[in-house]
């Protein structure tokens, strides 16, 4: 009996053990979030544009990314490391120390560019310089492109190659758990090629949805009412979480006359009433323009006209261009230089978000996200930003020195550029009505992106286009298989200035605390039109002499009773 019972209970423990192996294989198999270093080398020891695009697009597969030039890098450093990618932007002498920690590195190595045959990784890799390229990964380029043509060993996997009459170079490397690359630029379209391939280079489980979103864009003061309103609830009506990049003030550039939001209550309604059902406010900057340009045309935070970054904090100040360091004798003089430019840039952006996220917060219209007017902001602007949003919508400008070098991941990210910002890129560009073909150019340009697992299907529409093109967009973007609509909502967000706090609780409730009082009310609303002010003081001035003559004349005239009524009693 005893050993009857034995044999059934190991026959049941031996059943249960089979059934739960299915269970245990699963956590097993969960994908891991790995650690990358992105180890960066160039001449001044900053990371250059190429490295910060690199790096955005490398954050959009894991949220621990790491920045660092290679003469930083060492053994302890990279000892809870899972990647290391390594950027060779210029041709020099890789430091024995970052080579001895590669050495002893034993994740996965990925070498982008130059430099790459200094590591002991590729010595059986054979390295024959730059090549040029005509097409690449099957399509013609419109402009030849340069490579590092390498040779990989026997084994080795190509991933992604180009060609130049007829000969074929390989582009994307690999071979185990070390990969080559043999460019470092992808700004341009073989970002798509880049962000697709990362998934096989890395072995990691591609995502299976993408998200969309729509952006009814340059909302401003004068913008049609009807024609936001129709856009608006049309996608409402369609079930699609939707965002209003928001202008508070239009100003007229051959005037330079200010029209402020809350002047247009038809609009105030329509979009507090889209903001009702669903519509989600984005911060458009403040004016949408820098030195009177026209609204919505004009930059806001980078000086177009000098393609630089902002340096005077009034629009009537001439455009002065800025000083190079060859204008200063010391290194000391010219850092100097830059921070009093920094302080002024500072002072500009701070007191432009503030009027932002406050004349919005009137209006009870409240942004959960921002926008830099077309995505043009040097990297302070980005530091500024990121102490009152905590996320930004668009495409990152990836330079200091010319606003042309601008870029975006496909993925949402966290690019370290700005500042700890969740980054939600726009990748699928507008309808342009002046174009033969208006919704050729985006329907291309879905194709490209939804190649790419996980990437973001993100694209904005003009409102004053009414419905001419928008139920088309939509279709579009609907057609991409497993679409999931962006919804802010559902996630935690805080928006802050110096007097408000706005806060997105996840899948909850908008939570608003202001700390506005009607004495800066007054004191902001000088400063926007000194001469109204000017005329309401005069006004009340007046008044006050008036009540005090209509009370002075009724004073006498109860004096004059009083008196005339003593008079008669003496008199009785």
């Amino acid at each position: 009996m005893n050993y009857k019972r034995l044999v059934l209970g190991i026959f049941i423990i031996t059943v249960m053990c089979i059934q739960s192996i299915p269970a245990f294989a699963t956590v097993s198999t969960e994908q891991k979030n790995p650690t990358i270093l992105i180890a960066y080398q160039s001449e001044n020891g900053v990371a250059k544009s190429d490295t910060l695009l690199l790096e955005a697009i490398f954050s959009g597969i894991s949220d621990q990314v790491q920045l660092s030039s290679v003469q930083q890098v060492t053994v302890e450093t990279i000892k809870k490391i899972d990647v290391v990618v390594f950027v060779g932007e210029d041709r020099s002498k890789l430091p024995t120390e970052f080579i001895n920690a590669i050495k002893k590195f034993k994740g996965h190595l990925i070498a982008f560019g130059k430099n790459a045959e200094q590591l002991p990784r590729f010595e059986k890799w054979q390295f024959f310089g730059s090549q040029s390229l005509r097409t690449l990964d099957g399509e013609p380029l419109s402009k030849l492109i340069t490579i590092e043509y390498v040779k990989p060993p026997k084994g080795s996997e190509v991933l992604v190659e180009g060609t130049n009459i007829n000969i074929k170079y390989p582009v994307i490397v690999k071979d185990g758990n070390t990969s080559f690359i043999a460019k470092t630029n992808f700004i341009s379209n073989d970002n798509y090629i880049l962000s697709r391939e990362l998934f096989n280079l890395l072995d990691l489980q591609e995502p299976v949805k993408h998200l969309g979103y729509i952006r009814l864009e340059d909302i401003s003061p004068i913008s049609n009412p009807k024609l936001v309103k129709e856009t608006g609830e049309y996608l409402a009506q369609k079930g699609i979480p939707f965002y209003m990049a928001l202008i508070p003030v239009y100003v007229n550039s051959e005037s330079g006359e200010q029209v402020q939001l809350k002047d247009n209550k038809e609009l105030v309604k329509v979009l507090q009433h889209l903001q009702s059902l669903g519509g989600m406010v984005i911060a458009h900057g403040y004016t949408h323009t820098y030195r009177h340009t026209e609204t919505g045309e004009g930059f806001e935070f980078w000086d177009s006209i000098n393609n630089q970054k902002i340096s005077s904090i009034s629009a009537s100040d001439d455009p002065i261009k800025m000083k190079k360091r060859a204008d200063f004798s010391t290194e000391k003089a010219y850092q100097h230089y830059l921070e009093s430019i920094d302080a002024i840039e500072k002072k500009y952006i701070e007191d432009k978000m503030k009027l932002s996220i406050e004349k919005l917060t009137e209006l009870k219209l409240y942004p959960i996200s921002f926008e830099a007017p077309h995505y043009a902001m040097s990297s302070t602007g980005y530091d500024i930003i990121a102490k009152h949003f905590t996320s930004i919508f668009g495409q990152i400008q990836l330079s200091d020195d010319t606003w042309k070098r601008m870029g975006v991941p496909l993925m949402i990210s966290k690019p370290s550029l700005l500042s700890d910002m969740t980054l939600y890129p726009e990748t699928i560009g507008f309808i342009d009505p002046s174009r033969p073909e208006p919704l050729k150019e985006m329907e291309e340009e879905i194709k490209k992106v939804q190649q790419v697992p996980g990437s973001v299907i993100g694209g904005f529409y003009h409102p004053y286009l009414g419905m001419k093109y928008l139920p088309e967009m939509v279709s579009l973007m609907e057609e991409v298989p497993n679409l999931e609509w962006l919804d802010l909502r559902k996630s935690k967000q805080t928006v802050q200035s110096e007097n408000i706090r706005i806060q997105q609780v996840e899948d909850g409730e908008l939570k608003v605390v202001s700390h506005i009082k009607w004495t800066d009310k007054v004191k902001q609303r000088m400063e926007e039109n000194p001469f109204e002010m000017v005329l309401w003081i005069l006004a009340i001035i007046v008044a006050l002499f008036v009540i005090a003559f209509f009370i002075y004349v009724v004073s006498l005239r109860t004096k004059l009773r009083k008196r005339l009524f003593e008079e008669r009693n003496f008199n009785g």
